[in-house]
């Protein structure tokens, strides 16, 4: 027991001589505001997931949405496409390649329907001159068996010139058995290339189209044209038809009486309101001579559709000859086609001719015999344009009247014109349809 007593009172005379370190107050305080921080810290976090999950949730339909946008392609798009795109419609590809000088070209989705494809895609310039970048691009899409497609559309710069936004649309559809299309740049001044190939989805196809068969002949003086169908789908709306077949081709190529029309222009008129042409070509091969023409896509509920043929035009073969006098003036007309020649006289070597026909009509190969020889023609100088009222004063008729230049001179002239253009101006309703 008194070893005990004696081990307790050196252990307290110890603990009496402890001493107290001076920084130990801080240390604690320290430490203790470290330990509060931490958990506070933990708690924040935890706030803040739980937050995040819970927006997302709450969002998740709204991501999902946005994220079948095409974003930026706004101020390029029709109002067609516009809707569209709102809808969350269209397939997304988001594929780019990046060039070795630091171009980027993404392919950032497409639009498919059973008329064309729309294809959207960006070219990004970092050194702010986009605009030459894509004046030095080819670009082309394939499909199976490097089969071409052709394609038109617009383009738009922003104003830093960083970044241009394209939509382009094909000619063609892909076929049936075709999954998988190759979207392919090409710089020309360096040669480098980029290819993207996509699969297509056509599950993701914008919706059905409604074909209505049209199969009319229209006589016109003494060409005809026949429209075959339009063609109604949810981004465009087509017309197809045929010019010459090849039985009418082959007579007139043997009568040399050719004919290679440029221009036809014909309104769709829906509801009494004209849709918006957004294009149109002309293709020749072993059936004849064949067109389409793409407009926008035809509004809900539609229930009146019409064709206006507003006018139509080409390149005809000819062979009339008119003998000519220095000083003097002439009228006579080609194909139905009115020319006056107002002045034929002689300067340096050459002989003129100024002639006057209406502003759509050209002379596009002619010539010129001087004393029984035959001179090509140099140049045409332009001249001045007159507006006139037609007899029945409900339209003005803009006359152009210009100069030829044939070089040599001689007493006996007489001009030889093989080939004349003109078109001709119609504003009639040639078909009518109610849905």
């Amino acid at each position: 027991m008194g070893n005990i007593e004696k081990l307790l009172d050196q252990e307290k005379k110890r603990m009496d001589n402890l001493a107290v370190p001076n920084d130990l107050e801080e240390r604690l305080r320290s430490a203790l505001e470290n330990t509060l921080q931490k958990k506070s810290n933990f708690k924040l976090k935890v706030a803040v997931a739980f937050l995040v999950v819970l927006l997302l949730s709450y969002n998740m339909d709204t991501l999902a949405y946005y994220g079948k946008q095409l974003i930026g392609f706004e101020n390029v798009m029709t109002g067609t496409l516009k809707e569209l795109n709102e809808m969350g419609k269209g397939q997304i590809i988001n594929q780019s390649h990046t060039f070795q000088n630091g171009v980027k070209i993404t392919l950032d989705g497409i639009m498919l329907d059973d008329n064309n494809m729309v294809i959207f895609y960006t070219i990004h310039s970092p050194e702010g001159n986009v605009m030459d970048v894509d004046s030095d691009l080819i670009v082309s899409l394939t499909g199976f068996g490097n089969r071409s497609f052709t394609f038109g559309g617009q383009g738009q710069a922003n104003k830093d010139s960083t970044e241009m936004k394209w939509v382009v649309s094909t000619h063609q559809t892909p076929k049936f058995y075709e999954r998988t299309l190759k979207f392919k740049a090409v710089m020309k001044h360096t040669g480098e290339s980029a290819i993207i190939s996509f699969k297509l989805n056509r599950n993701q196809a914008v919706g059905k189209s409604l074909k209505i068969p049209i199969n009319k002949k229209i006589d016109l003086d003494q060409r005809s044209i026949i429209l075959q169908s339009l063609t109604a789908s949810p981004i465009t709306t087509v017309l197809k038809g045929q010019i010459q077949d090849i039985v009418e081709l082959g007579f007139d190529y043997i009568k040399k009486n050719r004919f290679r029309p440029e221009k036809l222009e014909i309104a769709l008129i829906a509801d009494g309101k004209e849709i918006a042409l957004q294009g149109g070509g002309m293709s020749t091969d072993m059936r004849g001579i064949h067109f389409d023409i793409t407009y926008d896509a035809l509004p809900e509920n539609a229930r009146e559709l019409q064709l206006k043929l507003v006018s139509f035009g080409g390149d005809h073969d000819t062979d009339e000859s008119v003998k000519l006098e220095k000083g003097k003036t002439k009228k006579f007309e080609v194909l139905g086609q009115e020319i006056e020649i107002e002045n034929v006289y002689e300067s340096n070597g050459s002989t003129y001719i100024t002639f006057t026909t209406e502003e759509n009509v050209i002379l596009s190969k002619v010539y010129l015999n001087i004393d029984g020889q035959r001179k090509n023609l140099q140049e045409t100088i332009p001249g001045e344009s007159e507006k006139v009222l037609a007899d029945d004063r409900t339209k003005a008729i803009i006359y152009y009247t210009r100069t030829m230049k044939f070089e040599g001179t001689g007493k006996e002239l007489e001009l030889n014109i093989k080939k004349i253009r003109y078109s001709q101006n119609y504003d009639m309703i040639i078909w009518k349809h109610s849905v």
